[in-house]
């Protein structure tokens, strides 16, 4: 053998162990004092409690139901005092006539905006928007979405009118809307010996719900109340005979919300203080004020919060569901494992990722859940007195986006792991 070609083979041998050692012990460190990290992102949890409880307004029912009539004030709108919440027809005859006259005031309207708009559309112009309003409906029927679909129906039909009178001209489109206002209005005076009105007997806010708690859940009966009187109070609750009562009318803008508490719970209330509340069937948040907290009662207080805000967008609800939030906190969201304590001085932190190295961060524990830690930097005294940080010390601190250990064997300050 030639001695070139031993110190290749010797060469060869070397590299080949070197790898292996170099590939076993990396392995080593994988398996055994490897560690895993993770991007620490900011977020928020908020400090609440789950109640229930009912809405007490000041109600008063509308009495006059009729199967011949046409209610054509709207949820949650505001009406003065005799204003017209109904119309009541004496026959089918009168409210057929009735919905005759919606529907020549309908087409009206849109022979209207036909001819205000009859100068600003040319016939390619028009042609595409048919096109192209075709093409959503068929989107929609395809689909299962129906909720545009009368829009886009109606659409359909405005283009379709405003092709067919760009061709005519528009003194055809003047003569069918003279033609259809005259219709409308022999209509009308054929109808108004036949039809009745509902007038509001006072000024307030309408809803068509009646569900008979008006009379029992009154701002006069929720006076001292305790979760005794509540319950009392909700046991005389009867059904109502719907078929009597067109609506009712919220006739004071400051309504309540009555629940019943835990003891402990409502240790963090107070009278006269503000509290947000989450409705579970709003898609909101409402400030409302402590208006009072009853004496225990089995373990068991009654709250009254109230507002003068959303009044309109209550009018349906009864018995609801909360989350009373007593505070948000904000901070950066770790895994348990994460979070370690030193033996010695008994601080609290995590290891943070700084170049080739760990770096032991002193926290402060914000919130605690089954699985995570809100945390946030530890400020550093020194003698009772806030140290002020290095450039390089601000380098080193938490931020969103850094990466932290949230597990792993034989850390420390300063461990080289990269």
């Amino acid at each position: 053998m030639k001695p070139g070609t031993l110190i290749i083979k010797i060469v060869m041998w070397v590299f080949f162990l070197s790898a292996i050692a170099y590939f076993g012990v990396y392995a080593y460190h994988v398996l055994f004092t490897g560690y895993q990290t993770a991007s620490l992102y900011p977020h928020s949890a908020e400090d609440t409690i789950e109640a229930t409880g009912w809405m007490v307004r000041q109600e008063q029912p509308l009495e006059g139901a009729s199967p011949l009539q046409e209610v054509i004030v709207a949820e949650g709108e505001t009406v003065a005092v005799r204003d017209t919440i109904a119309v009541v027809y004496e026959n089918q005859e009168a409210l057929d006539r009735h919905s005759e006259i919606q529907a020549l005031e309908a087409h009206l309207e849109s022979l209207q905006y036909i001819l205000s708009h009859n100068s600003d559309g040319s016939d390619s112009a028009l042609n595409s928007g048919i096109f192209d309003t075709i093409v959503d409906i068929r989107t929609c029927t395809a689909s299962g979405d129906l909720t545009a679909l009368e829009d886009s129906a109606s659409q359909l039909r405005t283009l379709m009118f405003r092709r067919d009178y760009t061709y005519n001209g528009s003194s055809a489109l003047t003569e069918e809307i003279s033609q259809q206002v005259d219709k409308v209005e022999a209509l009308a005076e054929q109808n108004r010996a036949f039809t009745a009105t509902v007038a509001a007997p006072c000024s307030g806010v309408f809803s068509s719900m009646v569900d008979g708690y008006e009379e029992a859940l009154t701002p006069d009966n929720i006076k001292d109340l305790t979760p005794a009187r509540l319950r009392e109070m909700l046991d005389k609750h009867t059904e109502p005979n719907g078929a009597v009562y067109l609506g009712k009318l919220v006739t004071d803008a400051k309504w309540y919300f009555a629940a019943e508490l835990s003891e402990e719970n409502s240790q963090q209330l107070k009278i006269g203080s503000n509290v947000t509340l989450r409705f579970n069937s709003m898609a909101r948040t409402i400030e409302m004020a402590v208006e009072s907290i009853s004496r225990p009662d089995q373990g068991a207080v009654c709250v009254v919060f109230s507002s003068d805000k959303y009044l309109a967008e209550t009018t349906l609800l009864r018995d609801q569901t909360v989350d009373i939030i007593f505070g948000t906190v904000s901070g950066y969201r770790v895994p348990k494992s994460a979070v370690h304590v030193e033996n010695e001085s008994g601080d609290i932190g995590v290891y943070r990722v700084y170049g080739a190295q760990v770096r032991w961060v002193s926290i402060d524990i914000l919130w605690e859940e089954d699985d995570y830690y809100l945390i946030e930097q530890a400020p550093v005294y020194k003698d009772g007195k806030l140290v002020a940080s290095t450039q390089l010390d601000e380098a080193k601190q938490l931020r969103t986006g850094a990466e932290i250990v949230v597990s792993g064997t034989g850390l420390y300050d300063g461990k080289v792991v990269k």
